[in-house]
């Protein structure tokens, strides 16, 4: 579901929702009670407002529902893994784990699944929507990446642009960027990020982020280059609000000085360029949320910076 949040600060509205707890996934990998409790201590935190939806695979949701404490409410986002999986299972099977998962008194807001090429897009949302109980939910679709994008992002964009035109009204349908992994190959380069920034705005297809986002700013962490969410997001936003055009979007993602990324009660921006809060609150609605695989991290290091108090 695409994201509303305050328009008071813009720093507010930047951190408010952003990110969704994905420590079931390497490199974490938490055991499922583990990370269910982490998850409900950042819920009780003075950081809670900056955290969303708790990710878990459609294969491990009967484990989920045994694991979690009764009548802690819970928010999920459904990683849709049928694909991934053994031959023989399917997407119809995923949709009734989450129906009877739901039973139980769990939430799910939005569901996610990787767009491999042959994948028909509009049917998955059809049996999506036709599955569930929740009154409003978001469909993410992940355009693969290994080394290059799996097809040309202007032709995935228009495809779910389409969808999203056509899906059901309770239905926010997006496309998913991930911007790391453990495998070579699987970390976009700034330009690939860039470019994806570049087909989303230009089709009007909100999106999210997964992996390799663990820092705020772009750098080199225990021998590898990570993007830094922060640039991630002020780009994305800069370029929503008018204020940043194509061409400066690689050089905000491949900002490493942190001073020159700018987030502060009245803008957000980088270098000499400013977003007010109106404008980022706006744009949080194409630029919703990435996945973590710790929700501290990325808190510590953002309070190290002076940036969360």
């Amino acid at each position: 579901m695409t994201t509303t949040v305050s328009t008071d600060s813009a720093k507010r509205a930047l951190f408010e929702r952003l990110i969704d707890d994905a420590s079931l996934f390497p490199p974490a990998g938490l055991p499922m009670r583990s990370a269910l409790r982490a998850h409900a201590r950042h819920r009780e935190s003075a950081y809670a407002w900056v955290g969303g939806s708790f990710v878990v695979p459609a294969s491990r949701l009967t484990e989920l529902v045994a694991a979690r404490e009764p009548n802690v409410p819970l928010t999920l986002s459904v990683i849709l893994d049928a694909a991934q999986r053994a031959k023989g299972d399917t997407l119809a099977a995923d949709l009734d784990r989450v129906v009877r998962a739901t039973a139980d008194g769990i939430t799910v807001a939005a569901f996610e699944l990787k767009a491999a090429p042959g994948t028909t897009l509009d049917r998955v949302a059809t049996a999506v929507a036709a599955h569930t109980t929740s009154a409003q939910f978001a469909l993410w679709y992940e355009i693969p990446y290994a080394g290059g994008w799996s097809r040309p992002l202007d032709e995935a964009l228009a495809e779910i642009a389409a969808v999203r035109q056509t899906a059901p009204p309770n239905v926010a349908v997006g496309a998913k960027l991930r911007c790391g992994g453990l495998a070579p190959g699987t970390t976009p380069s700034v330009e690939d990020v860039a470019a994806f920034l570049v087909a989303a705005q230009a089709h009007d297809v909100p999106w999210k982020a997964t992996a390799g986002l663990h820092h705020p700013v772009r750098g080199t962490h225990d021998g590898v280059l990570m993007h830094g969410f922060l640039n991630l997001f002020i780009a994305g936003i800069g370029l929503h609000a008018g204020a940043l055009d194509a061409g400066h979007l690689t050089n905000v993602l491949a900002e490493e000085d942190p001073p020159e990324l700018v987030v502060d009660p009245t803008h957000i921006g980088w270098s000499e360029i400013r977003v007010d809060a109106g404008a980022v609150a706006a744009a949080r609605e194409r630029c919703v949320a990435f996945g973590s695989c710790s929700f501290a991290e990325p808190v510590d290091d953002l309070r190290e910076l002076g940036l969360l108090l």
